[in-house]
């Protein structure tokens, strides 16, 4: 069951395997303080899906990413199974916010997250960063909103800036000699950054 409260209306539209049951009815008028959105209530579907028991952890997680990668954006979550929670997410700083909560529980080695967004014809990106004390690389990747775990060309063509150009400016404050070069896992080292193209 899809509703969407929009432009003063209530609208309703109910779904079974994809296909309409029905077209979309206006239900009602909008009270003057409810939210504008939409709202997804639906079971599944034995014929469907192998699993009918949703992990509510998987389900969790992929919201608060969606958040995180659209800044602004409100998601709530009502599990109305008996053990069920409500959770919400809304994050202002979008993947800035997403790169202080990798880094919650570690020891950042700089006060502030470092953020580029840029766009061209071809799509647009956006990177947050910070070191933290640990030995370990945390980036994330994202094309679309879609985590792509497996990584990509953006992965790559990040990494691969991030090294040149810390070297490039690790020789000009002179703090490597002429034939010194960072290596790219020293350079992540501590790193949680992630990188998002649309």
């Amino acid at each position: 069951v899809a509703e969407v409260r929009r432009d003063g209306k209530k609208h309703r539209q109910e779904f079974e395997r994809g296909v309409p049951l029905g077209d979309m009815e206006v239900v009602g008028p909008l009270a003057e303080d409810e939210p504008t959105g939409t709202t997804i209530a639906f079971l599944p579907d034995a014929e469907v899906f192998e699993e009918l028991d949703i992990d509510a952890a998987t389900v969790t997680q992929r919201l608060r990413e969606t958040a995180f990668l659209t800044k602004g954006l409100h998601i709530k979550l009502v599990d109305e199974r008996a053990d069920g929670k409500t959770v919400e997410f809304h994050y202002e700083g979008g993947i800035r916010d997403f790169v202080s909560y990798v880094n919650e529980a570690k020891d950042p080695i700089h006060r502030h997250i470092v953020y580029f967004e840029g766009e061209t014809g071809q799509g647009s990106v956006e990177v947050a960063m910070q070191w933290n004390g640990s030995y370990q690389e945390s980036v994330f990747t994202f094309a679309n909103n879609i985590n792509t775990v497996e990584g990509g060309s953006h992965l790559s063509g990040f990494r691969s800036a991030l090294t040149r150009t810390l070297n490039a400016k690790a020789q000009e404050l002179k703090l490597l000699k002429k034939d010194e070069a960072l290596e790219g896992e020293d350079v992540r080292e501590g790193l949680a950054a992630v990188v998002s193209v649309k």
